[in-house]
C-alpha cells in the first residue's frame, strides 16, 4: 500500500512540476512582436523524443506560400507532453502554428 502511495506521489510531482513548451521564431524582417495573424496550425507526429518526424515533417511553405516574412510557433501542449510521458518518449507529438504579416492580409 505504501508503494503505491509512494508512486503516486512522484507521478503527481512529475506532472506538477512539468510545463508546456512553447518557441516563437521570426522569419525575415518581422519580430516575434510584429502584429500577425495565424493563417494555420499543424500538429506535428515524432518518434524517440523529436528525433524521427513522420509524414512531411516542419514544411513551412505549404502554409505561408513564397513569403520571405512570417512567424512559426512551435508548442508542446498538456495533452503532448502528458502522450509523451505515457509512451515513454517513444511518441512526441508537438503543434506548430503559422502566421503570416497583418499588412500581407486584404481586406475586402
Amino acid at each position: 500500500m505504501k508503494k503505491n502511495v509512494t508512486l503516486l506521489s512522484c507521478l503527481t510531482v512529475v506532472l506538477l512540476m512539468s510545463s508546456c513548451y512553447t518557441a516563437k521564431v521570426a522569419h525575415g524582417t518581422l519580430t516575434t512582436d510584429s502584429p500577425v495573424v495565424k493563417v494555420n496550425s499543424k500538429k506535428n507526429h515524432a518518434l524517440i523524443e523529436g528525433l524521427v518526424p513522420l509524414g512531411d515533417g516542419y514544411a513551412a511553405k505549404k502554409y505561408v506560400g513564397d513569403r520571405t516574412n512570417y512567424v512559426t510557433k512551435s508548442q508542446i501542449t498538456f495533452v503532448d507532453g502528458l502522450l509523451r510521458v505515457i509512451t515513454l518518449g517513444i511518441y512526441t507529438p508537438s503543434t506548430t502554428t503559422f502566421y503570416v504579416p497583418l499588412s500581407d492580409v486584404t481586406s475586402k
